[in-house]
């Protein structure tokens, strides 16, 4: 059975790492951590050191660092950007996003995006998603944690960078997203995932102008939560993530 995995922080071996208190009783409770058990626990930055429980109690889980290592940032740092679908399906897709490999999720606001949150309520939308990121990087074990952020507006959000490439998911599309990824590995690339109601062929010709790749996922109509991770599994799957 692998060990329980936190992100409580990497020190050197000899030093202590304590669980918060929501970890520490879910680690008791649910888990059932006793003293001489061990866990990891990273830094969100690529260390992860290895504990031994020196004590473990309901609110309180401590814990001695017995081996640390590191390793850096693997390549290509994948981002995607989300138009939210309704309901439970955006926590799905940002849940198994992560899972796969995602290092970041950014919700976008496109013209016909079904799910958009007014005023104040984008406020809530952050913090919520945040904690289903945190939970889905423990349960698979991620050294680096990624992140989510937004609604932005599509012209914030869609904007290719020098270091990397973006590719917007459009059923219209000639070509198919491996085609669309060059050979050579590199340093971020970017999925943008439209709404079921679709991307406006303006704005896919926008993108285009502004030096994003257009690209399918083939015949088959896709949910947009289903369309972004299998997205992103071709895509750690291209350049050795994930397979």
């Amino acid at each position: 059975m692998s060990r329980p995995h936190f992100f409580a922080g990497a020190p050197e071996p000899g030093e202590a790492v304590i669980l918060s208190s929501e970890d520490a009783g879910h680690a008791v409770r649910s888990l059932r951590l006793r003293v001489g058990d061990e866990f990891t626990s990273s830094d969100g930055h690529g260390a992860v050191a290895t504990c031994r429980v020196l004590r473990a109690e309901r609110l309180l889980v401590e814990g001695e660092v017995i081996d640390r290592s590191w390793e850096s940032r693997p390549r290509p740092s994948l981002s995607v950007v989300l138009a939210p679908p309704k309901g439970d399906r955006l926590t799905w897709g940002v849940q198994k996003l992560v899972e796969v490999g995602a290092d970041e999720i950014v919700l976008v606001e496109a013209s016909r995006s079904i799910r958009r949150w007014p005023g104040q309520r984008a406020d809530r939308v952050g913090p919520r998603l945040a904690a289903v990121v945190r939970e889905a990087a423990k349960q698979s074990r991620r050294r680096f944690e990624p992140s989510v952020s937004g609604p932005v507006p599509w012209d914030e959000a869609v904007v290719p960078t020098p270091r990397g490439i973006l590719v917007v998911l459009w059923e219209r599309a000639r070509g198919g997203l491996l085609e669309s990824l060059p050979p050579d590995t590199p340093d971020e690339v970017t999925l943008v995932i439209g709404p079921e109601g679709g991307i406006p062929e303006e704005d896919v010709r926008g993108a285009e102008r502004a030096g994003a790749a257009v690209a399918s996922l083939g015949p088959n109509v896709l949910r947009t939560e289903t369309a972004a991770v299998a997205a992103a599994a071709v895509v750690l799957a291209r350049y050795g993530r994930l397979g």
